[in-house]
This record gives C-alpha cells, sequence and structure tokens, in this order.
C-alpha cells in the first residue's frame, strides 16, 4: 500500500512525521531477538522437559505484542504520554510495595507477579515511565520557580530505588539512579551537587558489597577472575570468530546459564559471529546518537529530558549486558534491550521506543528553522 504526501488520513499523517530510521532500527532488532532466543532457548526446553520452542513462542507472542505497543505510544501527543506516564510510574510504584509482600521470590529476590504461567516484573515497566515522569518534574521547576520540581524528584528516585533494593535489585536500581543522574546534569545543576553524586556512588557500591551477599559473591569472582558464567561467554566469542559457527551450531550456549536472556550477546557471537555482533552494535548506536540529535535542535526542555533520558538508559542497558558479557564488569542479570528473553523487559523496551518516536515527530521535535536541516538528515 502506498502512501502519498498528499493523504490527510491519521495513517498518512503519523507514516509521514514518524521517522523511519529509529522504527526500522527497532523492528530489525525485534526480528533478531526472535532468532537468538531460538537459538540460545532450545537446550534449556529440553533440559526442563518442556516443547524445544516454548521459550521462543513465548518471545514471538512478547515480540508481536510490542508491535502494536510502539505503534500505541507513537501516535500519542505530548501531553498525552506525560499522563499516560505520570499515572504509570504511580500504578507501578505502588506494585513494587506489594510486590514486597506478595510477590514471588526467585533465587533470592522477589521482583515478580505471577498469573498462571506468565509472570511480571513492574520495574521494568516503570523504568521508561520514571524517565518522562522526572522530565516532566524537572521541566516545571525549571520553568515555574516556585514549583519544588527538584524536591519532588529527589523524592521519587529515593522511594523507588528503596523499593528496588529491598527486592533486592541492585542493577535496575543503578540504571535508574544513573538515568536520573543524567537528568539532573542536563537540567543545569550546581556542579557541586553533580560533584556529589559521583562520590556518592562508589559509597553506594560498598556499601551494597557488605549488605548484599550476591553482589559481594559477583565482585569478588570477578576480581579473582572464576567468574563460571563468563569463562562461557568469552569461549562463545573465541568459538564464533568473525563469521561464526552458524545459526543453531553454538556449543558453548549449551553449558551457559541464562543464555536466552542475560547471555544472549554471546549466543549471537558464537552464532553469527563478530559480524553480526557489530551490526547489532551499530544499529544499538542508530538509535541512542538519532535520539540525542534530536535535543539539539529543540529548545523544549521536557523534550531534551524525556528523549535523552530514554536514550541514556536504552544504551546504558544495553551498555552494561555487552560490558558483563565480555568480562569488563562484574555479571550482572541485565537484558539486552529487544533482544533477550523476556515478556517484561520487551514490553518495557516497546514502551521506550514508542515514547522515542512519538516526541520525536517532526511536528513534535523540529522547531520552524531548523525542519530543512532534519529533510537533509
Amino acid at each position: 500500500m502506498k502512501i502519498s504526501r498528499s493523504d490527510r488520513s491519521n495513517l498518512a499523517l503519523w507514516w509521514w512525521t514518524i521517522d523511519r530510521y529509529l522504527l526500522t532500527s527497532f523492528f530489525i532488532l525485534i526480528l533478531f531477538g526472535i532468532f537468538l532466543v531460538m537459538a540460545a532457548s532450545q537446550h534449556l526446553a529440553e533440559s526442563l522437559n518442556i516443547p524445544s520452542h516454548y521459550f521462543t513462542v513465548r518471545h514471538l507472542l512478547f515480540g508481536a505484542l510490542s508491535i502494536p505497543i510502539i505503534i500505541f505510544f507513537s501516535v500519542l501527543n505530548e501531553r498525552q504520554t506525560k499522563i499516560i506516564c505520570i499515572l504509570g510510574i504511580i500504578v507501578t510504584t505502588l506494585l513494587l510495595f506489594v510486590i514486597l509482600f506478595e510477590g514471588e521470590k526467585i533465587k533470592g529476590a522477589q521482583r515478580w507477579f505471577y498469573l498462571g504461567n506468565l509472570s511480571f516484573q513492574p520495574s521494568e515497566i516503570g523504568k521508561p515511565l520514571f524517565v518522562v515522569f522526572n522530565a516532566w518534574l524537572l521541566s516545571l521547576w525549571v520553568e515555574k520557580t516556585k514549583f519544588p520540581g527538584w524536591m519532588w524528584s529527589i523524592a521519587s528516585i529515593t522511594l523507588i530505588s528503596t523499593l528496588l533494593l529491598l527486592q533486592p535489585d541492585l542493577g535496575m536500581t543503578i540504571v535508574m539512579m544513573f538515568t536520573w543522574g543524567f537528568q539532573l546534569f542536563i537540567t543545569g545543576i550546581p556542579l557541586i551537587i553533580i560533584l556529589f553524586l559521583i562520590l556518592a556512588f562508589p559509597i553506594f557500591m560498598i556499601i551494597s558489597y557488605h549488605h548484599f551477599n550476591h553482589v559481594k559473591i559477583r565482585i569478588d569472582n570477578f576480581i579473582e577472575g572464576k567468574t563460571y558464567q563468563v569463562s562461557k561467554s568469552l569461549q562463545s566469542f573465541e568459538s564464533g570468530g568473525f563469521w561464526g559457527k552458524g545459526p543453531g551450531e553454538g556449543f558453548y550456549k549449551k553449558s551457559l546459564p541464562d543464555a536466552h536472556s542475560d547471555f544472549v550477546f554471546a549466543v549471537a557471537a558464537e552464532e553469527y559471529g563478530a559480524l553480526i555482533c557489530s551490526v547489532i552494535i551499530i544499529i544499538y548506536c542508530l538509535i541512542i546518537i538519532r535520539s540525542f540529535y534530536y535535543t539539539i535542535y529543540n529548545n523544549n526542555l521536557f523534550f531534551i529530558l524525556a528523549v535523552g533520558g530514554l536514550a541514556f538508559q536504552f544504551g546504558f542497558q544495553t551498555l552494561i549486558h555487552m560490558a558483563s558479557n565480555t568480562d569488563l564488569i562484574p555479571t550482572k542479570g541485565m537484558t539486552l534491550p529487544f533482544l533477550s528473553y523476556g515478556g517484561s523487559s520487551l514490553l518495557a523496551s516497546a514502551i521506550t521506543a514508542g515514547i522515542i518516536l512519538s516526541l520525536t515527530k517532526k511536528n513534535n521535535s523540529l522547531q520552524p528553522f531548523r525542519k530543512e536541516i532534519y529533510e537533509k538528515f
């Protein structure tokens, strides 16, 4: 079906205002994720005596669901996006509180609700919603001098971080706090506060090291070079070489715990090689750089904080996953956006993508005298 520029229908208006480079990049990642989960999960399903394509089918269903979610958020205007995210972060924060009493405890962590065979992790969904909520608070603080937006911002991140640490989920806490700090930085807060936050992070990690046994074990293993998962992950990279061993031909994935989620990048390296891994990295970089590009040519502080914050969070999570897979940092159960198995993670990535597409539509993201630059870009 061909859509002409003269067509004024809702579909045509959406198509001609959406960033099709970003949209295509998100869809390519979804497609890559289906193939990688298929390759990484079959041996796990067989070991659990369930159908070999059990995880693939579930990931395919969530992947299919993520597409209308992306489209739904992408058609919203700025006001609608704010309302949904503000209401959404209130609901997810309440769920983070309830989950401490009613949630399912798995491997020492209490992060999930279970509805039959489906699990739901509120912190994943709340992650992109908080970025928009915090952007709204900080923009109001700057625009309305009597509104204590910075106080509400500090109170909200403190509450959410506390609830996350009680689960415990240190990785998610770090992602949320770094994103919050990044938004504060680009808001233009005094340098002394930035220095205080930088100094506070190592203190926070030292306290976590002494109070969370799993954090201590992971850091100790990283320092001593005794991490079993990472050793198998590095062998996957070495085995794959430049071209990879071929789809379904990976060997080390069979002994790699959580290969379909926490180490899916290592599976991509072994089966598809450094070439496809480079393509994946380029796609992530395109999404992040192109999103940041829009913030350069916009004077709307909310837009800058929201789009910049979402791009930072998306990239930071990607970096943590790839760095832990390559033994650059201690292992952390962090999913790779759109590629790792996990319904909540996939839906959260879809929400992130949809909001970025919504805010970067031509009529939202560009000042009138900048439109000619966009057309060239």
